[in-house]
């Protein structure tokens, strides 16, 4: 999943901005960094094992077709990432893509990345997605406000989670 490099202004400075689909190991420091960085800023709602991070970054490089990492790049810095993640959902006749995660560092922010991540989605349409589907905490109001004003809204159903080792 390749694309052309857009060009975002903030107001002051022009920025080229791609979006690559991470295939190999090279960014894996940086990757496991920026994934420490959000759940130490952004609480998980359960437990989470990030000792499990650098071995999930490696499985989705060596296995495409169960998800991907994508890398928000400027020319020169990694600034961001998101996990995507497909499923077949009869209630949307297709797959629906879940975006797992996504960070933009904290000195990017603000400036359109994550409006044009969730474009460049609709334009590349990863797994041939028909739906777009993602978790946001409740305290994280910016990142409400950027997924609401994309259209994402809140659905009557709930999700319900449980590890397996849990059940019984």
């Amino acid at each position: 999943m390749l694309a052309k490099p857009l060009t975002l202004c903030d107001g002051k400075n022009m920025t080229k901005l791609t979006f690559t689909t991470m295939n190999d190991l090279q960014q894996e420091a940086e990757v496991l960094s920026m994934m420490q960085a959000l759940y130490a800023e952004d609480e998980a709602a359960s437990p989470v094992d990030q000792s499990r991070f650098a071995a999930n970054i490696e499985f989705l490089a060596a296995h495409p077709s169960r998800g991907s990492i994508v890398l928000f790049r400027e020319p020169d810095a990694l600034v961001g990432y998101a996990l995507l993640v497909p499923y077949w959902s009869n209630e949307f006749c297709g797959t629906l893509l879940y975006v797992d995660e996504m960070c933009v560092v904290p000195r990017a922010r603000r400036r359109g990345i994550g409006t044009s991540f969730f474009s460049f989605i609709e334009k590349e349409r990863p797994f041939e997605a028909v739906a777009l589907a993602l978790e946001v905490s409740p305290g994280n109001e910016d990142a409400r406000w950027l997924y609401q004003s994309l259209g994402f809204r809140p659905r009557r159903n709930t999700i319900l989670a449980s590890r397996l080792e849990e059940i019984g």
